[in-house]
């Protein structure tokens, strides 16, 4: 009796468990997948996406400047010397990003590399919000004030440039802005299995490729 019982379950168990694989299968190309996402496939396809849309986008704008500051210049006249002075206190604007086309991107088995440029002045301006004069030739200096405020322009665009603190600030927020942006651009693929490394254009490791 207890041999037929036995008996009995096992061909129940393997009954089972047929209409088990019966009914998972269908599913179980899925399953696989997830717990085994073939990355080269999922990376070669949406890194062509992602060349696409970088190639099509234009620049993408990371952060705006905005500062105010005060310059003084005089005016010289052969024999006379100088014959004025124009204190100009200006307001500087300016508006930071990156080019898209200026992007580079390698792949490997499980990662996108991003190369970014540094950040750029995208565009600038300069307005006077105040001109003090105290001269001999006000006609002249009417004449020179648009002047004066390009060359402040081009000074106050060169120290941004050149200044590391504001040059660091503004590759943080390009890394978070381009990877907003690359995220969006890939939302239809759903969840992404592989990482996205970023890697400043100036940064040693990528011109010697090291990292690759």
């Amino acid at each position: 009796m207890k041999k037929v019982f036995r008996k009995t379950c096992s061909l129940l168990a393997k009954a089972l468990l047929v209409i088990l694989i019966i009914f998972l299968l269908p599913h179980a190309r899925t399953l696989w997948n997830r717990l085994f996402p073939d990355l080269t496939g999922e990376i070669r396809t949406q890194s062509v996406v992602l060349m696409q849309k970088l190639q099509s986008s234009s620049r993408l704008e990371v952060m705006t400047v905005e500062e105010e500051g005060e310059t003084v210049f005089d005016t010289n006249v052969i024999v006379l010397g100088t014959v004025g002075r124009t204190a100009i206190r200006y307001r500087y604007t300016a508006s930071v990003g990156i080019d898209f086309r200026k992007v580079k991107m390698q792949t490997t088995e499980d990662k996108i590399i991003f190369i970014l440029p540094e950040p750029e002045i995208l565009n600038d301006g300069i307005e006077a919000v105040s001109i003090n004069k105290q001269n001999l030739f006000s006609y002249a200096i009417d004449k020179k004030t648009e002047t004066m405020l390009q060359e402040i322009r081009l000074k106050c665009r060169k120290e941004y440039l050149t200044n590391p603190e504001h040059m660091d600030k503004a590759w943080t927020f390009a890394i978070e802005a381009f990877e907003k942006s690359v995220c969006e651009w890939l939302d239809e693929f759903g969840e992404r299995h592989y990482q996205f490394i970023f890697i400043r254009e100036s940064d040693q490791a990528a011109e010697t490729g090291s990292l690759f």
